[in-house]
């Protein structure tokens, strides 16, 4: 069966298919909005947690430095 025949649709039905397809577009143009907050978000919080590491590991350095300069 490659014979490709029209396909009739009351317009009621199209009108419904138009408006769901147009919501689930607005959803999935949300969605996206969201996913790339998410992203930023991750990614500031990211910079955040190795800036802390960062600082953690200087006053352990610090600490270590002290504790030579006390044992000599």
């Amino acid at each position: 069966m490659d014979t490709k025949a029209p396909v009739f649709v009351k317009f009621d039905a199209y009108k419904d298919i138009m408006d769901i397809t147009s919501l689930m577009r607005e959803k999935i143009k949300q969605a996206k909005f969201l996913l790339d907050r998410i992203a930023d978000l991750k990614a500031q919080e990211d910079s955040q947690l190795a800036s802390w590491t960062k600082e953690l590991e200087n006053v352990e350095s610090s600490i270590a430095s002290i504790d030579r300069s006390l044992s000599q």
